[in-house]
């Protein structure tokens, strides 16, 4: 999974070159675009790794809270009138899986500082509309991204490169005994 991971940012970085030598929409919305496979890719990945630091928690402390895994699964479970076990996809909106899985990330390694807390979160949120809106567009009006725009998905892209760092150096170091 990490090699995707890395070609996808690679995509991005392609992206935003391509953007810097020709802005253009289509430029902008290929970077969007990209970023956003990029994430959710990464954020698979992390939410596996979360999932095992509690399941490795819950084996030390012998109380499981699977509560606490259910939301970074790629499935969630309902039962059938029969009681026949039907698994759906986890429809858990982007956003509050993003917060969740980073939250109990944080919690696991010990990582004091609030992950939300910088105004960069509000613009990768920010971000996160301007990409339903190119997406899932209702007038052509909403197929463009502005200058202001772009400044809010790169301000986004900052706070995420650097959340996702300090969480994963906190890690390192608690696994090596820091």
């Amino acid at each position: 999974m990490v090699k995707n991971t890395q070609w996808l940012y690679n995509d991005v970085q392609e992206n935003r070159k391509v953007l810097s030598s020709n802005d253009s929409q289509l430029a902008r919305r290929n970077y969007l675009r990209s970023l956003y496979s990029f994430y959710e890719v990464y954020l698979s990945d992390l939410r596996e790794v979360v999932a095992k630091l509690l399941v490795d928690d819950f084996d030390l402390s012998g109380e499981w809270k699977l509560h606490e895994v259910f939301p970074l699964l790629d499935e969630s479970a309902r039962l059938g009138k029969n009681g026949k076990l039907d698994l759906e996809p986890n429809r858990i909106p982007f956003l509050s899986l993003v917060a969740y899985t980073l939250k109990a990330f944080a919690k696991q390694v010990g990582f004091e500082k609030e992950v939300l807390s910088d105004s960069r979160w509000e613009a990768f949120c920010q971000s996160t509309q301007i990409r339903h809106r190119i997406t899932h567009p209702k007038f052509h009006t909403e197929i463009e991204i502005t200058d202001d725009e772009l400044k809010t998905i790169d301000s986004g892209l900052e706070w995420w490169k650097e959340i996702n760092s300090e969480l994963q150096n906190k890690r390192y170091a608690k696994s090596v005994g820091g």
